[in-house]
C-alpha cells in the first residue's frame, strides 16, 4: 500500500509488495561521478529514506533466473569473499541468469571495484540500513545484520522486472561447485512445490523454513501473495515468512539435504575429495553431489572476529585452489 508524504513523495508500507522506484530531479551522487549509467533514486522502505544508485547493465527475458546478493564490505576480505561468490556463480551457472549486486552501505573504497563489472547490475545502497524501531532490536547485535539483509532484499524486489519467473536470494559468503546447481533447484519447482533452497532451517520452527542463504523462490506467486523478506525477531530471521506464508496458502517448499543438520552427510562424500574435509555447509542433489558451498557468518569472520570453523582468509583460498581452479564445464 503506498501513501503520499511531503512533496509527493510514495511511501512503502512494508506488509505490502507494490513495486516503487523514485527517481529524483538532483540525483543522489554517490558513484554517479565514475559512470554516466549511474541512476539516483530515492526510495522510503519501513519508514526510512534509502539514497541508491542503480547501474543496469544487463537485461535478460523474464524466464531468465535473477540471482540477487546482498553484499556488506567493510574491508578487503570482505570483498575477496564476494568476489569469490561472483566468480563461482559465472563458471558454475550454466543457463542464462541476471546476477544482481545490492551492496549495503559499504565504503567507498571497497564497493566502486563494482562498477567496472560488465555483467552485473549493481545496486548502491548509500544510506545506512538502520531499524527505525531500534529499540526492539538491541537485544541481539546480529538482529541488525537480519535487519540490513532484508533491507537489501526488499531493495532488489523493488527494482527486479515484475514479469520474471524466479527470484534467488543469495548470502555473499556462498559459492556454487557444481555446473548443474541452479538448473537441479529449477528442476525442484513443480506442482505444489514453489520455492526451494540450499538449507531448511529448524532454529525457529520445527516444520523448517527455508534460509536465505541460497532460496529460489516463484516470483509470480511471490508478487500475487504480497509476500516479503521482513524478519520478526526472535520468532522469525529474514525471509522465514515466505515458507511461512506460501505454506498456509496451501504451498510446499524443498530443501537439499545439508551438513549443517545432517552432519551425517559428510561420509557420502569420496574421500579423495577437498570438500569432505572442508567444514562449511555442504548442500546436495538427488545424486549425492555437492552442489553448494556456504561459509557462513562470513562478514564478521572478515573482521577477524573468532568464529567457529573455517575461517575468511582460508575459504578464499580454498576456492581459488579446489573450485575455482577447475576446468569450466562445458557449455
Amino acid at each position: 500500500m503506498f501513501r503520499f508524504a511531503a512533496k509527493g513523495r510514495l511511501v512503502y508500507s512494508p506488509w505490502h509488495h507494490p513495486f516503487a522506484r523514485i527517481p529524483k530531479e538532483s540525483a543522489i551522487h554517490c558513484y554517479s561521478s565514475k559512470t554516466s549509467q549511474a541512476q539516483g533514486i530515492e526510495l522510503v522502505v519501513d519508514g526510512q529514506t534509502y539514497a541508491l544508485q542503480l547501474i543496469k547493465k544487463v537485461a535478460l527475458p523474464p524466464e531468465a533466473p535473477r540471482l540477487v546478493v546482498v553484499a556488506f564490505q567493510p574491508n578487503k576480505e570482505a570483498t575477496e569473499i564476494l568476489k569469490v561468490c561472483i566468480s563461482a556463480i559465472r563458471k558454475f551457472t550454466e543457463e542464462p541468469y541476471e546476477l544482481w549486486i545490492i551492496d549495503n552501505h559499504s565504503p567507498r573504497e571497497h564497493a566502486a571495484w563494482l562498477l567496472d563489472l560488465d555483467d552485473v547490475n549493481v545496486i548502491f545502497n548509500c544510506s545506512e540500513p538502520s531499524p527505525p524501531r531500534k529499540l526492539l532490536w538491541r537485544k541481539k547485535p546480529t538482529s541488525y545484520g537480519s535487519y540490513a539483509n532484508a533491507i537489501g532484499l526488499e531493495i532488489a524486489v523493488r527494482h527486479i522486472n515484475p514479469e520474471v519467473k524466479y527470484f534467488m536470494a543469495l548470502h555473499m559468503d556462498t559459492m556454487p561447485c557444481c555446473s548443474h546447481w541452479l538448473s537441479y533447484l529449477q528442476s525442484k519447482i513443480e506442482g505444489n512445490i514453489r520455492a526451494v533452497g540450499v538449507r531448511m532451517d529448524r532454529t525457529r520452527t520445527p516444520e523448517g523454513v527455508l534460509h536465505v542463504v541460497g532460496c529460489l523462490i516463484d516470483f509470480q506467486l511471490f508478487q500475487q501473495l504480497k509476500l516479503n523478506f521482513w524478519p520478526q525477531l526472535p520468532s522469525y530471521d529474514v525471509g522465514d515468512h515466505v515458507t511461512i506464508r506460501l505454506r498456509e496458502a496451501g504451498y510446499n517448499v524443498f530443501a537439499c539435504p545439508n551438513t549443517l543438520w545432517k552432519p551425517e552427510l559428510i561420509k557420502q562424500i569420496p574421500a579423495c575429495s577437498p570438500l569432505r574435509d572442508f567444514d562449511v555447509d555442504r548442500s546436495f542433489d538427488a545424486e549425492g553431489k555437492v552442489i553448494f558451498l556456504h561459509l557462513g557468518r562470513g562478514i564478521l569472520k572478515s573482521t577477524g572476529k573468532p568464529r567457529r570453523g573455517v575461517t575468511s582468509e582460508k575459504w578464499v583460498q580454498f576456492a581459488k585452489k579446489c573450485v575455482l581452479s577447475r576446468p569450466s564445464p562445458a557449455r
